[in-house]
C-alpha cells in the first residue's frame, strides 16, 4: 500500500547525444549526480538514478503535510555515438523497470538544445525510442511533457 504521505514524482530524461540530459537533471535536483561535460560524441553510456532530499511541507494533500521526493533517470543520448540503437533501449527498459517500478508520477522529459537546429528525422529519434519503450513497458502512464 502507498503512504499518503509521500509522492513520488519518477522523471526519465531523453534526448539526443550531447542534448543537455545530465546537465538537466542536475539542475532538477540541484546536485551533480551525473557526469556532465562537452565532448564531440556521446558522454553518458548507462542509465543512472539520482533522488532528491524528501521536501518536506512542499505540498499539501486532505489538509496533510505531504513529502515529495523528485528521482531522475538519466539516459544515453539517442542516437549514440559508440552504443546501438538496441543496447540503448535494452539498457533504457531495464533502468525504468528497475528504479521505477509502480509507485510515484511517471514522466517523460525530452530535453533538446536551443541552440542547434531541427533537421529531418534526427529530432525525431528520441521521440520515436519513447513510444517504443513505452509500448513495451511495464506501464502506460509516462505522459510526455
Amino acid at each position: 500500500m502507498m503512504d499518503s504521505s509521500k509522492m513520488t514524482i519518477n522523471l526519465a530524461l531523453f534526448g539526443m547525444t550531447q542534448s543537455g540530459k545530465s546537465s538537466a537533471g542536475n539542475i532538477l535536483l540541484g546536485s551533480t549526480d551525473f557526469h556532465s561535460s562537452f565532448a564531440p560524441c556521446s558522454v553518458t553510456k548507462d542509465c543512472s538514478l539520482g533522488r532528491s532530499c524528501h521536501l518536506r511541507g512542499f505540498m499539501r494533500r486532505g489538509g496533510q503535510e505531504i513529502t515529495l521526493q523528485i528521482r531522475v533517470l538519466d539516459t544515453p543520448g539517442y542516437p549514440h555515438s559508440k552504443l546501438s540503437e538496441k543496447h540503448v533501449k535494452q539498457e533504457v527498459r531495464e533502468a525504468l523497470a528497475h528504479h521505477f517500478g509502480q509507485e510515484g508520477l511517471h514522466l517523460a522529459l525530452l530535453v533538446q538544445r536551443a541552440d542547434v537546429p531541427l533537421c529531418g528525422q534526427e529530432e525525431s529519434s528520441p521521440v520515436q525510442m519513447i513510444q517504443v519503450i513505452q509500448r513495451g513497458s511495464y506501464t502506460n502512464d509516462i505522459i510526455p511533457i
